[in-house]
């Protein structure tokens, strides 16, 4: 009978002694709701470059990609473009996007999920955002180092 007792007795303490070295710990650093208004606004603001007949693809990849390590691909990044200028032809007329998916892994990489709905199809948007670790204190910027669109619409089931 007094076996039983010490080890509860025992865990006991090994559990107010986790409880104490959890608190004692950095709490994690997570994708914020900050961090994800960031990222969407920047989507936000390349589907209306990208919707728009005065500025269009071919302002809307560079706006988006910025300084991103995407931006020395430029083979890449002018396939892209072609093939979205092409999307009203093959998807028909553009009529809206919505926002399908977000998922987060550790506190820098981002992946987001659109659909960019055409007239006859839609098609999804995949888009991955990084940002490497604060230095000093200070966060860094989030870059976008992934983008694709294709109409596989069951991805959005994932």
């Amino acid at each position: 009978m007094n076996i039983p007792r010490r080890r509860f007795a025992i865990a006991a303490v090994l559990l107010a002694l986790s409880a104490d070295l959890a608190a004692a710990q950095d709490p994690l650093r997570t994708v914020t709701e900050d961090d994800l208004k960031t990222v969407k606004a920047r989507v936000e603001t390349f589907f209306q470059s990208l919707t728009n007949p005065d500025l269009g693809p071919e302002r809307a990849f560079p706006e988006l990609i910025g300084n991103s390590p995407l931006k020395e691909r430029t083979d890449e990044i002018k396939k892209l473009t072609e093939q979205a200028a092409a999307l009203d032809l093959r998807y028909g007329d553009y009529s809206g996007h919505d926002f399908a998916s977000s998922k987060a892994v550790g506190a820098d990489l981002v992946f987001l999920r659109y659909l960019y709905k055409g007239e006859r199809f839609p098609v999804v948007f995949c888009f991955t955002f990084y940002r490497a670790g604060p230095i000093g204190g200070i966060e860094r910027q989030w870059s976008l180092i992934g983008l694709r669109f294709d109409s596989r619409i069951e991805a959005l089931e994932k």
